[in-house]
Parts: structure tokens; sequence; C-alpha cells
């Protein structure tokens, strides 16, 4: 039976977490199927094709090759299990900014937001846009998309960076025109490939043509499980990784979902599974007939897995389907980004401008502005792959932290009223941290100029606030 004393905390903690994140502007109309299409689209999108082949670089046979992608799966299947619990204790917008808020305080949590807007969000659009233009826009004009016709210093502007900036200003003027909206173009562009992909790789898999999965090892590998040391195999799960990276999508709309403390949860957790099975059936699509060294020089495997299973007919048709998934994944960026600067902006870590919601539309216009300028900045400045790894080794850093903020703050007690608990606790917890710390030992080994550029932004993130953020912040407690 509940103490009258746990009662009193829980409603205190209500109180507070209402007090402290003022979101009954926020318009709440999207169920579960709207949250799972944002989780979904996240997700799908250029990097299961575009990895792969690195995958192959760092291990001996196929068999590995799986074993990384499920590794992959289960880290993030763990994540969700995390996030789906703090999401449904905290169902507000904002996702690890208000998670690392209430279990760490605020000079973290400014932190996160401020890697988010500078770094991953932005980059993250920025990658993905320039990824779309390069590889399903620029093959079918010939070299001239790709030459510059603009040269100033070391900004190079050609036909690929305007179609990129073009990506960018569509799909961000969409975000601020509606949320409603936005979500049934997300539906669309997330479920369609989706359900066609998973199809086509089960009709694939089991047709009679090209060589069986079992005899793909190529001479002189082993075909069983040894053979790795535990840099390479880091190194392979890296890019997995970014494959499986925005599983936590769902988690930054918790203010716009329809009874969140449920549907969130259950976004994830589904949302995640539904990945995990549609990349395992395309990877084992990918080596179907194939060898590692092979893979090693398919840079786009989805031409290559299509052309072998279904002919030159099911080149376009793959195509069309991963350019409407990128569609979806960018999208999604785009959309659940503006919700974490528009709760800092309210905590007053931000100019109080962008936490205005739009008085047409409802949406953080101002927001998904300032974060299309910084991911267009990007896209003139270039360097996009290395953004693109810079990004995900600040989503390792900051989810790692995330992750175990849920332990501090089961320790301390924290649950609200029809809360969502992860089973078997603290096993999915262990198992991300696990997984985080070894990404992380592996990238300071194999690329310490990365750690050490991460650093130099945290530290640069923790001077703004101290230096400007800080005193406004107590200033109004």
């Amino acid at each position: 039976m509940q103490s009258s004393s746990g009662t009193v905390e829980k409603s205190r903690i209500s109180k507070e977490i209402t007090h402290n994140h003022p979101e009954d502007k926020w318009q709440q109309t999207i169920g579960l199927g709207g949250a799972l299409a944002i989780v979904v689209g996240s997700i799908l999108g250029i990097g299961v094709f575009l990895t792969p082949h690195i995958v192959a670089q760092h291990v001996p046979n196929t068999t590995w090759f799986i074993l990384v992608w499920a590794v992959g799966g289960l880290m993030a299947l763990a994540g969700a299990f995390v996030y789906a619990e703090l999401g449904s204790m905290f169902p507000m917008a904002g996702g690890d900014y208000v998670f690392l808020k209430e279990a760490y305080g605020k000079p973290l949590a400014f932190l996160s937001g401020w890697i988010c807007l500078a770094a991953t969000f932005s980059g993250s659009i920025a990658a993905t846009a320039v990824g779309l233009a390069q590889y399903y826009i620029g093959p079918s004009i010939g070299e001239s998309f790709f030459t510059p016709f603009f040269t100033l210093g070391f900004i190079k502007i050609s036909y690929l960076t305007l179609a990129s900036v073009a990506l960018i200003v569509t799909f961000t003027g969409l975000n601020i025109v509606g949320i409603s909206f936005s979500t049934v173009v997300q539906g669309f562009i997330s479920f369609t490939p989706m359900v066609i992909l998973v199809l086509a790789a089960i009709w694939a898999m089991t047709s009679t043509s090209g060589t069986s999965v079992s005899s793909v090892t190529p001479a002189g590998a082993s075909s069983g499980v040894s053979g790795v040391s535990l840099v390479p195999l880091g190194v392979a799960i890296l890019p997995v990784f970014f494959a499986y990276s925005g599983w936590s999508s769902a988690a930054y709309i918790g203010s716009e979902i329809k009874n969140a403390k449920r549907t969130l949860p259950l976004s994830l957790i589904i949302g995640i599974g539904m990945i995990i099975v549609l990349y395992m059936l395309l990877n084992l699509l990918f080596i179907k007939g194939e060898s590692v060294a092979s893979l090693r020089n398919m840079p786009n495997m989805m031409e290559a897995a299509a052309l072998k299973s279904f002919g030159p007919v099911g080149v376009p048709i793959f195509t069309t389907l991963v350019a409407v998934a990128i569609m979806g994944t960018l999208n999604s960026t785009i959309l659940t980004g503006p919700r974490i600067y528009h709760t800092m902006a309210n905590d007053r870590m931000l100019f109080k401008s962008v936490g205005q919601l739009s008085p047409r539309f409802g949406t953080p216009a101002k927001g998904l502005i300032i974060q299309g300028t910084i991911a267009i900045a990007y896209v003139i400045l270039g360097g996009f792959e290395a953004i693109l790894n810079y990004t995900s080794m600040m989503i390792v850093i900051f989810s790692g932290i995330t992750v175990f903020g849920l332990i501090l703050l089961r320790k301390r007690g924290h649950r609200v009223e029809g809360q969502f608990r992860a089973p078997l606790f603290p096993l999915f917890p262990a198992i991300y941290l696990i997984m985080s710390v070894f990404l992380l030992v592996t990238i300071a080994i194999s690329n310490p100029v990365q750690i050490i550029s991460a650093v130099a932004i945290c530290l640069a993130g923790l001077v703004f606030y101290y230096v400007f953020t800080h005193k406004k912040v107590a200033a109004h407690k």
C-alpha cells in the first residue's frame, strides 16, 4: 500500500515538473502512429546503406559482420528501454536536456543542448541533406552537379551545395507550417519504404537466385567467430551505432504526444524493434553471394544488393525507396531538434524568442530557422563525413551520461504516477554503458584527435554557460 508520504512526494515532483517546464502551449496531436513514424524515420536513412562497407573493413568474415549489426541493435534496444522510462517520467519537449537537468543539474543539461545545436542535430541535418543530394540527385545530372561554380577561399559552391540547401529549407519550412502535417508526411516517407524493403529483403533471401548466405565466407577466412581484436571491433561498431542512431527521437517531442506516458515508451521500443528486424534482413541480403573482401569494395551497398537480387529493374526501385527513407530521416531530425532549444529558452538558457511558439502554426519556428541556418553553414563549409564521425561520438558520450542519469534518479526514488519502468533493471543501462565506454576507448586509441575536439567544444560550452547564462538563470530562481 502506498504511504501518505510517498503520495505527497509524487505530488511534489509532478508540481515541480509542471512549474519548471511551461508546456501548456504545445498541441498534443501525435498518436502512436505518428510517434512511430518519427522514430522509424529518424533511424532508417542513409547509414544502413553507406556504412556496411566500412564495417567490412574491420571484420574478418561475414559471421562477424552480422554479429556487429546484432550488437549495434542490442545497444540501441537497451538505450530505448532506458529512454522509454525517462520519457515516461518526464513527458515533455527536450529529451536529453530535460533528463540531464533532473539528474545532474543545469550546467550539464545546458552542455547537452549546446552540443545538439552546435553539432549533433545541425550536423546530422547537413550530412543527410548532402548525402541525399550526392547519391540520389547528382548521378542523374552528371559531373557538372559536383563541380564548383563559385569559389571564395575554402568556400566552394556547386549545384550539390544548392540542392542540399534547398532540401534543408524545404523540410524546415514543412515543420514550421505545422507538426500535424509534418507527421502525416513523416508517416508516408517512413512506413512506405520500410514495408517494401522488408518484403523485398524477405523475397530476395528466399529466392533461389544468387549464392546462398552459407557460402559467402571468403577463401582463407575463418567461418567462426574468432580472429578479431577489440579495437577493430569497436571501429566496426561505431558506424553501426550511427546507422541505428535516432532511436531516442520520440523522447524529444513528449509534449506533443497524446497520452505520452504510455505512447512514448511504446513508440521507442516498437520502433527500434522494427528497425532491428529490417536491418538484420537487409544485411543478410547484402552478404548474400558476397565475401567480406567484396563488401569492402561496395561503397553503395543498396545498388549492388538490388542489382544481384532483382536485376537492373530493381536498381531504380531501391534507389527511390532509399531516397524516400532518407527524406524521412531529414524531416524527423529537423522536427525534433528545436524542441530542445524551446525548453532551454523557457529555462532562460537561450534567447527568450527561441522559446516562443509561432502564433499561427504553434511550432518553434525561430528554433527551426536557427537550426536550419547552422545546418546550411555546415553544408557550405563542407566536410560532412567528418561531421558524421564527430556526431556519432558526441551522441555516444551524452547518451551514455543520460543513461547513467536513470540510475541516479532511481536511487533517489524519483517516480511519477503512470510511469513506464524498464524491465530487468539495471541490465539495460549496464549494457548501454559498457558498450559506450568500449566505443569511447576505441575512439581514444584509434582517433585521439576526435576526443580532443570533443573536449574542446564541451569546454567552450561550459565557458559560454558560466559567462553568459549562469547569472541570468540564477537571477530568476
